[in-house]
Order: C-alpha cells, then structure tokens, then sequence
C-alpha cells in the first residue's frame, strides 16, 4: 500500500466514523498499520466500541479493522444523605486533634 493509498483510506474511514451515530468521533484516531486499521481512543459503551468497528470496516474494505478503542466507564454514586452531611460539616467548626492528650 503506497503512502497516498494509506491517507486516503485514513480519510475514509475518518469520514464513515464522523457520520456514524457515534456520541464522540473526535476521541478515535485513525492509523494504518502494515495494511491494517488500527482505531484507538476511547468511547462510552459497547454499543460505540461495535459501531466504530464496523463503521470503519465499511469504509476500509477488504482490509482488516483492529479495535483497540478502550470503553471508558464513569460511574457516580447517587448523593444521598450522608453525602449531603458531609458536604455541610466541612470544614469542621472544631477540627478534631491528631496529637494524643491535646485537644
């Protein structure tokens, strides 16, 4: 593969990535390695990973595509009562002391 087949079919598969219902696009990157696609970044779910992969194999046909995008988990607890406590006791007015007999 000469180096102006490798950018155009980089370009192509970038283009099928930018069109496909993909939250964030812009997070994969795109690279050509011995005649294979290689996508990496990350994405937000499973359902992301798959449509990259094979919005990228459309694009890149026959070659092989190699998914090695990461699924990137955020989870935050829900703020429930004791986080509301905490949140309005700091700073402590008397902060405990952490030197034994003082206080």
């Amino acid at each position: 593969m000469t180096g102006m087949d490798t950018v155009g079919l980089r370009d192509a598969v970038r283009e099928a990535l930018d069109k496909s219902p993909l939250a964030d696009a812009k997070s994969i990157s795109v690279e050509i390695v011995e005649g294979e696609v290689v996508l990496k970044g990350s994405v937000a779910s499973a359902a992301e990973w798959m449509e990259a992969e094979y919005a990228a194999s459309t694009a890149s046909s026959p070659l092989k595509v190699k998914n090695a995008l990461t699924i990137s988990v955020i989870w935050e607890a829900p703020k429930d009562d004791v986080y509301q406590a905490g949140l309005e006791s700091f700073p402590a007015s008397d902060p405990p002391s952490w030197t034994p007999g003082e206080t």
